[in-house]
């Protein structure tokens, strides 16, 4: 199963379950190479405890202007609070039903090699920006 796949599955399945596990807003934005990317979805993998008591990983859908909001349990609804790998992959084709490749090629999406770690506290979380490096691209549509 590809990583898009995975990253995606997350994030649907964690919108759609229940938990009394309290979360806190989070926000930011993500830029590559300078320019906002458009579709690219940031995993969220606790560095400590436990993911499958847990049930999901929160992750983010960048927008068209580059900031993206946090989902866990509910649309939007943010993360819990901990410390966070942030892994990213940006589809080769975000608006379609097979999102193709990752542009960055794996680059930045797996938490071992995160592109950023941040820690969520108790609150508003506005995350400083993500701005990351990526040669040798895939092109998008």
């Amino acid at each position: 199963m590809s990583i898009a796949v995975l990253l995606i599955n997350a994030l649907l399945v964690g919108c759609q379950q229940e938990s009394s596990l309290p979360v806190y807003p989070v926000s930011g934005t993500l830029t590559i190479n300078g320019e906002p990317a458009r579709g690219a979805i940031l995993g969220f993998h606790p560095t400590q405890g436990d993911l499958d008591k847990r049930g999901t990983i929160p992750a983010g859908k960048v927008k068209e202007d580059g900031t993206f909001v946090v989902s866990t349990f509910d649309i939007e609804d943010g993360a819990p609070a901990g410390e966070y790998a942030v892994t990213v992959f940006w589809p080769q084709f975000p608006s379609r039903d097979d999102p193709g490749d990752d542009r960055m090629r794996g680059k930045f999406a797996l938490p071992a090699k995160p592109s950023t770690t941040v820690i969520i506290t108790e609150g508003d979380n506005t995350l400083a920006p993500i701005e990351l490096r990526a040669s040798n691209m895939l092109r998008g549509e």
